[in-house]
């Protein structure tokens, strides 16, 4: 028995011992990787190309990791959580580690960020929107609303870039800064004789909109706004000037269709110091007081001449006849520039686009590009706007192009050529 007890007792001892070892703690890192095929050492262009496709594979990788280790999931969809995301995505591959591995002719390059440093990443972004929410909090404060705003909104924005579990965290709440903006944004007034921006495209509106913001019974200056025309394309940032005046009769009309919509909406992006548009609606600030304003483009059909032509100097090229033609170019100055053809006579417009085709041979990587350049040009009534476009698609070495989904997205290519060319403000 005692030799039983003494057995006992050690594995006891034992057992205990295991127990106040130190647990194991595993490591998770996010990885991103892009591979690409490859003889000797990459240059530095396909080098950059391949760490900027691997950036793009590192958001979902991050998105993920952060679902199911620090059980949040961020709304994307939502602009300002979209900015927050992409500010940590940022910040993350500041501390990326980067390896290369190559099985025969197949380069992968890696990206890889140690959980350790996703994790102080985000400690690191939550503390700085934070810190930034309460200073512009602080700065909202006072009796000059129109003063007063640009902090208030700043706060709020910073704020809910936070990324966060469940919550906000500690510092100044959502829900007291939004409470704050919404009441300001319910002392905005807003007054406009007009709805109809009258003018030539091309050329400043002959008679614009003279939309008038105030906030308690003073102008309300340098609120940001932005323009958009039919569907969705930008047309320019403003803000409101000394008067609070919206200052449209600046701005060029844009070549559309007469009766297209012209929407100045509010947009907080340049509180944050954001690239794309935050809507406030996301930030969950109603307006209330016809803020956000819509009017009605009355404008000429310009008549246009079109020189058009495609060829290809590869005989392994054969452009089909529909892109041959100039229907598919026509119908896209009809239906989305808002142009009519000159049936007789002078014609508004002068458009030349000329297209051609080339294989390109690529040793480094087995491959063939089939290539596009395009340039298009418009002349008269007061318009010299021109552009130009590349467009290549690769296949191995012994492929064949699929040539029904190559000059689709070339068409595309050659559309949104158009479209840039016709929106260069000069």
């Amino acid at each position: 028995m005692n030799t039983v007890n003494t057995v006992k007792t050690l594995l006891l001892l034992a057992l205990f011992q295991i127990l106040l070892l130190p647990i194991p703690i595993f490591s998770n890192p996010v990885t991103a990787t892009s591979s690409f095929v490859h003889f000797g050492k990459p240059t530095k262009e396909v080098l950059a190309k391949a760490r900027a496709a691997a950036a793009a594979d590192f958001r979902p990788a991050l998105h993920l990791w952060l679902k199911e280790n620090m059980r949040i999931d961020v709304d994307t969809a939502s602009s300002i959580k979209r900015f927050a995301f992409g500010k940590l995505a940022a910040r993350c591959l500041g501390f990326a580690d980067e390896e290369s591995v190559v099985k025969g002719r197949v380069w992968t390059l890696s990206l890889i960020v140690s959980d350790e440093d996703v994790r102080d990443a985000l400690d690191s972004h939550n503390s700085y929107y934070d810190a930034l929410a309460v200073k512009n909090f602080q700065d909202a404060r006072g009796s000059d609303l129109n003063a007063a705003l640009p902090g208030a909104i700043g706060a709020l924005c910073a704020a809910m870039a936070k990324i966060m579990p469940g919550g906000e965290g500690g510092g100044v709440k959502v829900d007291d800064i939004r409470a704050n903006v919404q009441i300001l944004f319910d002392k905005m007034a807003v007054k406009s004789a007009t709805t109809v921006v009258d003018g030539r495209p091309g050329s400043l509106p002959q008679r614009s909109p003279d939309a008038v913001f105030s906030i308690d019974g003073n102008p309300l200056t340098d609120f940001r706004l932005t323009a958009t025309v039919q569907g969705g394309r930008v047309l320019t940032q403003l803000e409101t000037d000394e008067h609070g005046a919206v200052p449209l009769k600046k701005y060029k009309v844009p070549f559309v269709h007469n009766g297209s919509m012209l929407n100045v909406t509010p947009d907080a992006r340049r509180y944050i110091d954001a690239d794309e548009f935050i809507r406030y609606k996301d930030l969950g600030i109603r307006f209330t007081k016809g803020q956000d304003l819509s009017y009605i483009y009355k404008v000429p059909a310009l008549t246009y001449t079109l020189d058009y032509k495609a060829n290809s100097l590869s005989k392994s090229i054969a452009i089909p006849p529909d892109f041959l033609a100039d229907a598919h170019v026509r119908k896209y100055l009809k239906e989305f520039c808002g142009l009519v053809p000159a049936s007789r006579g002078a014609a508004d417009l002068n458009v030349k686009i000329m297209v051609e085709f080339s294989q390109n041979v690529h040793n480094d990587t087995e491959e063939d590009g089939y290539e596009m350049r395009a340039v298009a040009e418009f002349r008269g009534a007061g318009v010299e706007r021109s552009g130009r476009t590349q467009f290549e698609k690769r296949v191995g070495f012994g492929l064949s192009l699929p040539a029904g989904e190559y000059f689709w997205e070339a068409s595309g290519a050659l559309r949104k050529l158009i479209g840039d060319a016709l929106s260069q403000d000069r």
